[in-house]
């Protein structure tokens, strides 16, 4: 069966559903989907998708995530390619797209952060399983989010991304949000 979605960039996409042949170019984006049950599905993963541990030596590894080998991922005959607009380079996304169905999250708060868990249920046939993860994530940040209030944490702290050099998580970003609905200030605010 072939349907149609959109992501979140407004790229619309057909693909055979259920997608039986993954490929993820970013890492948080393929813990969801083994988080999701998709173990047997996701056929190639970046070389930093390192978690779980125990899947990653079992996946084809398709490059990095700012340099993606695009004729690996060619030979994996993917039904779906999942990416992230901050991630990946948009000149080897449009290739990419000129072959095959590629959904891409755009994600900058945790509120984006479950309508991506949603959306990929979605787009994987796991809503359940999206759903349950997003109670769960919802009820750890209301725990996380209590006890800042009520230890009075209104501390400023630094979130460092990358070091050669050293880079720091700015505001309007998802790490910044997080930082923000636990009581911490980033120091680039």
């Amino acid at each position: 069966m072939q349907r149609r979605f959109t992501d979140q960039l407004g790229n619309v996409i057909t693909i055979s559903y259920p997608p039986k042949r993954i490929i993820s170019l970013v890492p948080s984006q393929t813990e969801l989907l083994f988080e999701l049950g998709l173990d047997k599905e996701i056929v190639g993963l970046t070389k930093f998708c390192i978690h779980p541990i125990e899947k990653f030596a079992e996946r084809t590894k398709i490059g990095g995530t700012k340099k993606l080998n695009i004729e690996k991922i060619r030979s994996l005959e993917p039904d779906l390619i999942i990416g992230n607009k901050e991630e990946n380079q948009q000149e080897q996304i449009e290739v990419l797209m000129q072959e095959f169905p590629v959904w891409m999250s755009d994600i900058y708060t945790l509120d984006d952060a479950k309508k991506t868990i949603t959306e990929i249920g979605e787009l994987v046939d796991r809503s359940p399983e999206a759903s349950y993860l997003n109670h769960l994530i919802t009820a750890g940040f209301n725990d996380l989010h209590t006890l800042a209030l009520q230890n009075g944490l209104n501390k400023k702290a630094a979130y460092l991304i990358w070091k050669d050099p050293y880079m720091l998580a700015g505001k309007d970003t998802f790490i910044n949000d997080i930082m923000r609905l636990n009581g911490l200030v980033n120091i680039t605010d």
